[in-house]
């Protein structure tokens, strides 16, 4: 096809193309990320605004795990025989992964501040579970397309 280098249309293709199906992960595993690591850092002792150098903290370390992430999935997966299909990631395809996670972690962020304002931070846990459920569905849908 035409745009197989921008988006994965077989299994051969995936890891090597821009956008995969493992790309809606990423999204959904920024919010994750950020979510997590703000419950450790965001939660705030006193109502009022959540102080903005602890989300960009917050949003920092994401960065850093996604990184990591795609190191540990093209080192010791590899190794280890994890990593689907046996093959290294392309560089466009790493570098669209850990934007992925960037997006997700910016979206959680942009709810975190909105929700935070309004005192109701429960519900912004409840995205980011929701979020990380989303990747587990969609994961398991899309795996299940490609090896039928």
């Amino acid at each position: 096809m035409m745009f197989n280098w921008l988006f994965a249309e077989s299994l051969a293709e995936v890891g090597v193309s821009w956008f995969d199906f493992y790309s809606i992960g990423h999204i959904c595993f920024g919010i994750g990320a950020f979510t997590i690591l703000s419950l450790f850092y965001t939660i705030p002792k006193k109502r009022g605004k959540t102080p903005l150098i602890s989300l960009l903290f917050v949003f920092i370390l994401s960065f850093l795990l996604f990184i990591g992430w795609e190191l540990l999935e093209n080192i010791l997966f590899i190794e280890i025989g994890w990593k689907f299909e046996g093959r290294l990631d392309s560089w466009a395809n790493i570098i669209t992964d850990i934007i992925m996670g960037i997006l997700g972690a910016l979206g959680s962020w942009a709810f975190c501040n909105w929700l935070f304002n309004k005192n109701t931070f429960w519900a912004y846990y409840l995205f980011g579970i929701c979020g990380f459920s989303l990747w587990l569905g969609v994961f398991m849908i899309m795996r299940a397309y490609y090896y039928i």
